[in-house]
C-alpha cells in the first residue's frame, strides 16, 4: 500500500508523513525526491524542475512499485503533484502495477497557504519558488475529483489522525 501525500507546497505534506509513519504500523517513508537528487548528476532538466524529466516519473513508478511489492508495509510518500498528466502517469502507472494506492491532498486556503510559506525557516531559499508555485497548485487541485482532501489547516497530529481515519475505512 502506498499513501500519497498530495497538496500545495507549505501545505503540511512533509510534518503529515513523518507523523503517519509513526502511527501506521510498520510504515516507512519514501520520499520521491531522492530519485530527482539522484539523477540530477547525470541528467539535466531543461525547465530546472525534475518532476518535467520522464526517466524521474519513471523511476519513481519503478522504485515505488518494487518497494510495495517487495517490501510489503505501508509506504507513505509526500509530494506535490501539480501537473496533472505527471499525476496520472505516477499514480496510475503505480496501481497498474497493482499497487494499492490512496491519495490525500492537503488543502490549506491561500492566505494561510502563503504565511505557511513565509514562516517556514528550515528551507528559507525556497520560499520564492514555493510563492511563485502557489496559484498553480491550488488550480490544480480544485479541479481533482479522485482524491480525498483534509483541511490541513487543522493541527498537524489531527491531519495525520484524519487521514489514519480515512485509511481504515
Amino acid at each position: 500500500m502506498i499513501v500519497w501525500i498530495n497538496g500545495a507546497f507549505g501545505s503540511g505534506k512533509t510534518t503529515t508523513a513523518g507523523l503517519l509513519t509513526k502511527r501506521l504500523d510498520e510504515a516507512k517513508l519514501f520520499d520521491p525526491e531522492y530519485v530527482g537528487y539522484m539523477l540530477r548528476p547525470f541528467v539535466e532538466s531543461p525547465t530546472g524542475d525534475f518532476q518535467d524529466l520522464p526517466l524521474w516519473r519513471h523511476l519513481v513508478i519503478e522504485t515505488m512499485a518494487g518497494l510495495a511489492q517487495q517490501y510489503p508495509h505501508p509506504w507513505v510518500a509526500a509530494m506535490s503533484l501539480t501537473n496533472a498528466a505527471y499525476r496520472a502517469e505516477i499514480l496510475g502507472g503505480l496501481r497498474s502495477r497493482g499497487v494499492e494506492v490512496y491519495e490525500f491532498v492537503l488543502a490549506v486556503a491561500e492566505d494561510r497557504l502563503r504565511a505557511r510559506i513565509d514562516a517556514d525557516e528550515a528551507d528559507v531559499k525556497a520560499r520564492g519558488w514555493r510563492h511563485d508555485h502557489v496559484s498553480q497548485a491550488l488550480t490544480a487541485f480544485a479541479a481533482l475529483t479522485d482524491a480525498t482532501f483534509v483541511d490541513a489547516s487543522l493541527p498537524a497530529e489531527q491531519v495525520a489522525e484524519v487521514v489514519l481515519e480515512q485509511l481504515r475505512r
